[in-house]
This record gives structure tokens, sequence and C-alpha cells, in this order.
């Protein structure tokens, strides 16, 4: 989560070097993946909440 933004900050910095486009798209690439893991993270766990809430109704 945190790697993403060094990378595209890193990739900022050095907007002269040869490798720019690599870095930057790397570093876009982390971010997006921690934004999706975080997301099906957090629908994972509302999920189990919501089948512990429906199995104490039932019985």
């Amino acid at each position: 989560m945190f790697l993403g933004p060094t990378i595209v900050f890193s990739a900022f910095k050095n907007e002269g070097h040869e490798f720019y486009y690599f870095v930057l798209i790397l570093g876009t690439i982390f971010c997006l993946m921690a934004v999706y893991l975080l997301y099906s993270g957090i629908m994972t766990i509302i999920k189990s909440l919501s089948e512990e809430e429906n199995n104490n109704f039932q019985g």
C-alpha cells in the first residue's frame, strides 16, 4: 500500500531519466493493485460478517 506512492514519487523526482515511464507505470500498477486488494479484503470481511449474522438468526 505504501510501495506504489513511493515508486511514483521516485519517478517524478527523476523525470529526465531514461526509465522514467517504466518506473511511473510500475508505481501506478502497484497503486491500482493496492486499491483492488483493499476493496477485495473489505468485501471479504463484510461478506463474512453478514454470513455470521445470518447464521445466528437462523437458529
